[in-house]
């Protein structure tokens, strides 16, 4: 009889599965696209304990809630802009809650009424945001920009096509009737294109408003064919920890 611990299957847990399938992924350097206030970055601060942290918030009033709440803290550095796939001026719009906040050229839904309140946005790629930093190497890279997220992959071209970003994390669309999040086959056919495979599917959200069953979006984990090679290497294999 078996006396290993019993896991949780693949795709509930996404900390223990990264760190059971990818036990060579150090997890450095984390960038927070779309961060709101912050909540995804307390989190990796917990779960990557080594971790630095970069958080971009683009709407003003949630950039400096998300600035007051982690300004004390060492690991974490906060960029009030958006990243896209060509820098200019954008325009959010700030309709619903902060969270579901969205770049109006880069969503499908393109009009809006004229009394929904906009805010201008600086909009940076992120192979420019990196060369002027010197960053090298992405560990974890969390997209989370309420249907730009295709746009800000657009930008990551050349750290893409150089496997210099380990891990990514979009919000994807599950169903074709999902006007607001990129499908999830848009975005496997982008990355794939790149040597970018689908890892898990985090998050599965149901079609909450008209209360279906079906999914309406999920967080896909998409890693790098240079991460996946680099873990062959050391033989490990799923069957190793989950049953």
């Amino acid at each position: 009889m078996s006396t290993r611990k019993k896991m949780p299957p693949r795709g509930v847990d996404m900390i223990q599965d990264i760190a059971c399938c990818l036990p060579i992924c150090d997890i450095d350097i984390v960038f927070d696209v779309g961060a709101n206030v912050g909540q995804s970055t307390e989190f990796y601060l917990v779960q990557f304990p080594k971790s630095h942290i970069y958080c971009f918030e683009p709407v003003k009033d949630t950039y400096h809630q998300l600035h007051g709440n982690l300004k004390q803290n060492p690991r974490v550095d906060c960029f009030q802009l958006a990243f896209g796939a060509s820098q200019g001026q954008g325009k959010m719009v700030l309709a619903g809650r902060s969270e579901t906040f969205f770049v109006l050229e880069q969503s499908k839904e393109f009009t809006v009424e004229d009394d929904v309140k906009t805010e201008p946005v600086d909009i940076v790629t992120l192979d420019e945001f990196c060369q002027e930093r010197s960053i090298h190497q992405i560990n974890y890279l969390k997209i989370d920009t309420e249907g730009g997220d295709l746009e800000v992959l657009k930008g990551a071209e050349h750290l893409l096509s150089a496997q210099k970003i380990d891990i990514v994390q979009v919000e994807a669309g599950m169903n074709p009737s999902n006007d607001r999040h990129v499908p999830l086959e848009t975005l496997k056919a982008f990355l794939e294109s790149r040597r970018y495979f689908l890892f898990g599917i985090y998050e599965q959200v149901n079609e909450w408003p008209t209360k279906s069953p079906h999914l309406r979006r999920a967080n896909p984990l998409f890693i790098s064919d240079r991460l996946i090679e680099r873990n062959k290497a050391i033989g490990v294999s799923y069957y190793d920890y989950y049953d």
